[in-house]
């Protein structure tokens, strides 16, 4: 899943894309269960993170690294979101809700797959994902009053717990779902001296072998909650053709600014390792999650500027992908 999530979530654009020009009923029954995605996506994340690696993590991470990515994903990307909308998007009000959303999330967990792939720091990478997802519930509904409340009505109180709920309490129960399971085989491992060292080995890797299997439960989540937002949006943007330009202008944007933003800003201030995890992780967004809330919060065509955004990101994130290894040609 992580070696052709970029063809998958290019093809998953191209085909809701074909399908809603039929029918967005796939789309609509899909939506029924947007939550529920939404919490499996979040729980199978959070089954990557143990509070032991955490807490090793935060002892490695540079206090300015950690500032400056909080910084750029909720202050400096919320902005940049705003102004967009506000440049393209001022009479079409859902699409600069979604626009504002696509700023206010955390950064997404695929940034840490970036990050690794290219040598990066990783434990950086790991720190800003996970600080950022236990912020969220407490910072979007504020965020959103402050960048989106000038087009729609923001009822904080409702996003609070719709975030808490979908977010940190999944994350929460993922993280201690993990705890509990390596916990247990460390009890049985030294309770069952008599079955031989090769049977506590294997006890031991158990978790191991699940983790793969929640990443990829994860991503299909989130591949299902794009084909959602694309699917169901289509027949509403076939009657708003007009709206296509202004969209995709002020969409296109975003993670390109993002990434050079995250890049210039720190390559001069830290190693190269923590250039990459910077860049990624304050360029990348977990737009799985912002295509949740416009779901269940506005709806309708508030979901179209985040799904668009899937594949600008993807694009975006290979582009530097290819420009870091011609950098550093040692990079696997």
């Amino acid at each position: 899943m992580r070696e052709h999530y970029a063809i998958i979530i290019i093809s998953t654009l191209l085909i809701a894309i074909a399908v809603g020009l039929v029918s967005s009923a796939p789309g609509r029954f899909l939506q029924q269960y947007s939550v529920l995605f939404i919490v499996i996506m979040i729980g199978a994340m959070g089954f990557s993170i143990t509070f032991k690696s955490l807490s090793a993590s935060l002892k490695e991470w540079c206090a300015r690294c950690l500032s400056l990515g909080l910084v750029l994903n909720f202050l400096f990307a919320p902005f940049l979101c705003w102004l967009l909308a506000l440049l393209f998007l001022q009479e079409y009000p859902d699409f600069a809700v979604g626009l504002v959303l696509i700023g206010a999330v955390p950064c997404a967990g695929m940034a840490m797959v970036w990050t690794g792939l290219l040598k990066g720091d990783l434990p950086l990478a790991t720190v800003i994902n996970a600080v950022t997802m236990v912020l969220a519930p407490f910072l979007i509904p504020v965020i959103m009053l402050l960048f989106a409340g000038r087009f729609v009505v923001i009822d904080t109180t409702a996003m609070f717990v719709q975030v808490f709920l979908t977010v940190l309490l999944p994350l929460l129960i993922g993280i201690s779902l993990r705890e509990i399971l390596e916990w247990r085989s460390c009890a049985l491992k030294g309770h069952d001296k008599s079955r031989g060292p090769q049977h506590d080995r294997e006890r031991a890797i158990n978790v191991q072998h699940i983790l793969p299997v929640m990443s990829a439960v994860s991503a299909t989540m989130a591949v299902l909650l794009m084909f959602m937002a694309i699917n169901t949006s289509v027949p509403l943007m076939v009657r708003n053709v007009a709206a296509i330009v202004p969209l995709a202008a002020s969409t296109i944007l975003i993670f390109p600014i993002l990434f050079v933003s995250a890049y210039l800003l720190s390559v001069r201030l830290f190693p190269h390792s923590q250039n990459i995890a910077l860049t990624y992780s304050a360029g990348m967004k977990n737009l799985p999650i912002a295509i949740g809330i416009a779901s269940v919060s506005f709806g309708g065509l508030a979901m179209l500027p985040v799904a668009v955004g899937f594949a600008f990101q993807m694009l975006t994130a290979v582009v530097f992908y290819q420009i870091y290894r011609r950098s550093a040609p040692n990079v696997g």
